[in-house]
């Protein structure tokens, strides 16, 4: 889909091609993390070359630390929707011990070796629909069989180990796997 994009982009060309809100692709050209221009206008404000986009994608995907968004910055908490706030990852170093494999392997000792999906909702505490964007975007991998998908726990420990430590907002299953791990 990228290489079929234009050489100057407009910010909703950018918008749609990372699948991401008018307000987030606002925030994220104002703060400068894709080098844009602002003609100042109210509407085709932005205008983003194609290999500078190419560059935050590879980037972002790399370091995806360094584009932390604000707690509830792009949702309707902070217009006063009084659901339960997650409480954001705090204090954990930012970069994973390499202990925490070992660790992992045996906490995770009840675990099935091979879990389905609710089965990994269920030991995760991510929703159903968080743990197939995962899925579908090769952070968690899994085998596909004719009814089901399958995820090797060994999978699941690997997901722990990377991709899941740059999570922002954990879900409270993880949050205390992460508390018990660090205050052990």
């Amino acid at each position: 889909m990228l290489s079929s994009l234009p050489q100057v982009l407009s910010g909703e060309q950018v918008r749609c091609a990372l699948h991401i809100s008018k307000r987030k692709c606002a925030w994220i050209l104002n703060n400068g993390f894709i080098k844009c221009q602002n003609t100042g206008k109210r509407t085709r404000k932005y205008t983003v070359l194609k290999e500078d986009l190419l560059t935050y994608i590879e980037d972002s995907t790399k370091h995806p630390e360094k584009y932390v968004t604000p707690y509830a910055e792009f949702s309707t908490t902070k217009y006063g929707n009084t659901r339960k706030p997650r409480p954001r990852k705090t204090g954990f170093p930012s970069s994973l011990p390499l202990s925490f494999r070992p660790w992992l392997k045996q906490e995770f000792e009840t675990v099935p070796d091979a879990l389905t999906v609710p089965q990994v909702i269920a030991t995760t505490g991510y929703t159903d629909n968080t743990v197939n964007r995962w899925l579908r975007q090769g952070h968690l991998k899994s085998v596909q069989t004719q009814t089901t998908k399958i995820i090797p726990k060994i999978w699941l420990i690997d997901f722990y180990c990377s991709y899941a430590y740059t999570i922002t907002n954990m879900s409270d299953k993880h949050i205390k796997l992460m508390q018990k791990f660090f205050n052990k």
